[in-house]
């Protein structure tokens, strides 16, 4: 009788795991045949400075610093659904030099402080700890604001960039931000 009841509780775990994998991927929006490359990063030199110069140079507001790992799924999936739709990528490029920091890579750059560091150590004195992290800085290096977690819609990102650009982050949260945004949309 135990024999009965545990080949059915095994069965039922069984269709239950396999129910909820085959919902998951029912809604999780994976990249199509169609999707378009990925043309979101800048080529970083490895030296903060220069690189916030050079978006001064081209009027840009800042550097956005996108801080991954090579195995976090969530920046793999911002990667494959959001960075490489052709809205991101032209709203991010006119207003900000775009970057991936590794936090676990041990190469050297140079920090706004003119320092070499680790990637690794540049990480931490931005207190990432989670992946992704986006820190945004404008021309002189300050942090305007950081965003920690994934962002999964291309709209609402492209509506991070403007929260920052627009000075936003000194009068409201980019929850209030959002929520503003979704009311001029609706019908």
């Amino acid at each position: 009788m135990l024999n009965i009841y545990s080949s059915i509780i095994r069965f039922s775990i069984t269709l239950l795991l396999y129910a909820g994998a085959t919902n998951c991927f029912a809604y999780s929006s994976s990249p199509s045949s169609h999707t378009p490359k990925l043309d979101f990063f800048h080529v970083f030199s490895n030296n903060l400075p220069a690189e916030l110069a050079q978006a001064s140079k081209a009027e840009q507001f800042g550097v956005v610093l996108f801080f991954s790992t090579t195995h976090c799924p969530f920046c793999k999936r911002m990667k494959t659904t959001v960075f490489n739709q052709t809205s991101v990528q032209n709203y991010f490029k006119s207003k900000f030099r775009v970057f991936e920091i590794d936090i676990e890579s041990p190469q050297h750059l140079i920090n706004e402080q003119r320092q070499d560091v680790t990637r690794i150590d540049f990480a931490k004195s931005h207190r990432v700890r989670l992946t992704p992290t986006l820190v945004f800085l404008n021309q002189q290096g300050d942090v305007i604001y950081r965003h920690v977690g994934m962002i999964v819609d291309h709209q609402e990102f492209i509506w991070l960039g403007e929260y920052v650009v627009s000075g936003q982050t000194r009068k409201q949260n980019f929850a209030a931000f959002k929520m503003s945004k979704r009311r001029t949309q609706a019908p």
